[in-house]
């Protein structure tokens, strides 16, 4: 019997040694826990319903693809949310490793499959956003004689939602950021745009250069460098987005309960039961396999509070 065959890993161990994905002192990444209202849902709940009281509302939501999808909601007709799964990739955990520094290696995995899935929200959310406007059609780019984001078009996304909403949030890709620091330099030597922005009252958000593969496409960003969305908070609807976790069953999942005081975690990680032999480039080495798992719902539910400016 060879080395490979004789070792046996206890997934539902390990998965307690490594704990569940998600940081405590920030539950929700950026996007999520600044646009969003967030719930959660009990385990055995397999959609999650959605109403409005007036009108008939267009809403759009994340299907299990990835993509969004529309859907016309009105009082006597409620929309049904299906929850999707989100997957991680497979990170690998060296035997090795394992043997002599568990706690460590396991930690700083754990770190990874957080911020995977973060990265995972946080571009749905900017799917949704790029959606809405096909109903709000509240998308700018670079006119002929522009060559950057300038003051005016900010207030010109600001114009755009104005109406439909208050307290409002900006995300710039790199490249919108680095505009925006320049503004003083090459906009008005007189007057200061920076303060000019600032007294809007607009909180902005650098969307970083994390990028992520999802469904075995190339690796996209989270939010394009050349790209800023202008969100309003307070709509008559409250947060134009709507992002729920499912509680997960992790007894039946795991075969046994993650947490000692019976709470049900949001996200999971799933623990190859044996060895496996993985490539780190011209080297193969036996590692254990872990993947990060959740459930989640996430939807616009109000697309006239988002507003789009392309630097192309």
């Amino acid at each position: 019997m060879d080395e490979k065959s004789r070792i046996q890993i206890n997934p539902l161990e390990v998965a307690r040694v490594i704990g569940e994905p998600i940081d405590p002192r920030k539950k929700y990444p950026d996007a999520v826990g600044a646009v969003a209202q967030v719930e959660t849902a009990d385990p055995n709940e397999y959609v999650y319903y959605f109403d409005v009281l007036n009108e008939t509302d267009t809403v759009y939501t994340i299907t299990s693809t990835g993509a969004a999808t529309s859907s016309n909601v009105s009082p006597d007709t409620p929309a049904a949310f299906t929850f999707i799964d989100i997957a991680t990739p497979e990170y690998y955990v060296k035997i090795t490793d394992l043997a002599s520094a568990k706690e460590a290696t396991f930690a700083r995995k754990l770190s990874t499959i957080n911020r995977s899935l973060n990265m995972y929200e946080n571009k749905y959310i900017f799917t949704l956003a790029e959606a809405a406007l096909s109903t709000s059609s509240f998308d700018h780019t670079l006119t002929s004689a522009q060559m950057r984001f300038s003051y005016n078009d900010l207030i010109t996304l600001l114009t755009d939602i104005i109406d439909y909403g208050d307290k409002y949030v900006l995300f710039v890709g790199s490249e919108l950021d680095k505009d925006m620091m320049l503004w003083d330099w090459n906009d008005n030597k007189y007057h200061s745009m920076i303060d000019a922005f600032e007294n809007l009252g607009i909180q902005k958000i650098r969307m970083g250069t994390g990028n992520l593969t999802i469904d075995a496409n190339s690796p996209a960003r989270q939010l394009a460098a050349n790209t800023g969305y202008l969100i309003a908070l307070n709509t008559e609807v409250g947060k134009p987005f709507l992002f729920v976790r499912k509680l997960l069953n992790d007894i039946d999942l795991l075969g046994g309960a993650l947490k000692q005081n019976g709470e049900k975690p949001e996200r999971l990680v799933f623990v190859s039961p044996n060895p496996i032999v993985a490539s780190g480039g011209t080297t193969r080495y036996l590692a254990v396999g872990i993947t990060g798992f959740e459930e989640i719902v996430a939807a616009c539910i109000n697309p006239y509070a988002v507003a789009r400016f392309v630097r192309a």
